[in-house]
């Protein structure tokens, strides 16, 4: 087929619409159109937490499938929402009552910023590959299978009032704001790491340029503890930035890539909302926990909202 790249899309027999540039929302994550992928792509990579290998395979979705993962060998689903996360325990564990995927958050950041929100997810294991510790090759994979915008507008999540989520001494909380951007402190005790914040306005192209190359992190003398409980079993130099008492093991890719990875967490963990956001989240020494329990309840206020204005 030949393709006239003198026009940004061409439109294909679907009726869908093949960006062939970036067309991103300019204030916000996402596009302005529900979109999936042109072609199925394989992603192959060891699990952070199990270090099994695991074929990972990113499937062309029906509108309105929103993001679904899938058994290779069962074929059972789990969709991709808050209220199917079972744990937050170093990564974000997805369940459907008999088959649990861990480490999806990483992916998720990947396809928040590519403004996919229909695609099946299948894998042949149970955790999602940390390749090299970022969202970055998930992002480029999902450019290689080429996104597909829908006619079906996109409404974003506007957050109208704060709602938040507090534990002792942390905190994360959205507030009405006319973009998405994030204020993001955190404090580990490493002469980089304390108290050190970030502000930052997002949409695609900015999360794409300063935050998917953010790898994740961990301290060198955690390692022994952590993989005695089963965990870190595939985490290598090579997927992770790995800290001493007072610096690193292995060189930055950002002076500051540990709060920046954080950020990256955070905009993966919010996409289980399979929807943008616009509102200014503030989260102080949060994590996933903290993460999820905002996505879910960012959605039971948005229900609350929607059963109001219908009464």
């Amino acid at each position: 087929m030949l393709i006239d790249f003198s026009n940004m899309v061409q439109v294909l027999e679907n009726h869908s619409v093949l960006v062939k540039e970036d067309h991103f929302a300019e204030k916000y994550v996402g596009r302005y159109f529900r979109a999936t992928i042109k072609e199925q792509v394989c992603i192959k990579g060891v699990g952070l937490h199990t270090g099994l290998e695991t074929n990972l395979y990113l499937s062309p979705a029906k509108e309105n499938t929103g993001i679904v993962l899938r058994n290779y060998h069962t074929k059972e689903e789990i969709q991709v929402n808050p209220f199917n996360v079972k744990s937050t325990v170093n990564a974000v564990t997805l369940s459907n009552g008999s088959w649990d995927v861990y480490t999806v958050e990483h992916l998720l950041c990947a396809l928040a910023t590519a403004g996919v929100t229909d695609v099946i997810v299948e894998l042949d294991r149970n955790e999602i590959p940390i390749l090299d510790g970022s969202s970055i090759e998930f992002y480029q994979a999902i450019q290689q299978a080429q996104v597909i915008e829908s006619a079906t507008p996109l409404e974003p999540i506007k957050i109208l009032n704060p709602v938040w989520v507090v534990s002792q001494d942390k905190y994360i909380i959205a507030v009405p704001a006319e973009e998405f951007k994030v204020t993001y402190t955190i404090h580990y005790e490493h002469p980089d790491l304390r108290g050190r914040s970030l502000y930052i306005s997002l949409n695609s192209e900015i999360l794409a340029k300063e935050i998917l190359s953010a790898r994740t992190f961990g301290f060198l003398k955690d390692v022994e503890y952590l993989r005695s409980k089963g965990l870190i079993k595939g985490a290598s130099l090579d997927n992770a930035v790995v800290l001493t008492d007072d610096g690193y093991v292995n060189n930055l890719r950002y002076p500051d890539e540990c709060i920046r990875h954080k950020v990256l967490d955070l905009v993966g963990d919010l996409y289980l909302l399979n929807r943008p956001i616009i509102g200014h989240i503030i989260a102080f020494r949060t994590g996933h926990s903290m993460d999820v329990a905002l996505a879910k309840n960012i959605l039971n206020h948005l229900q609350q909202n929607e059963l109001i204005r219908k009464k």
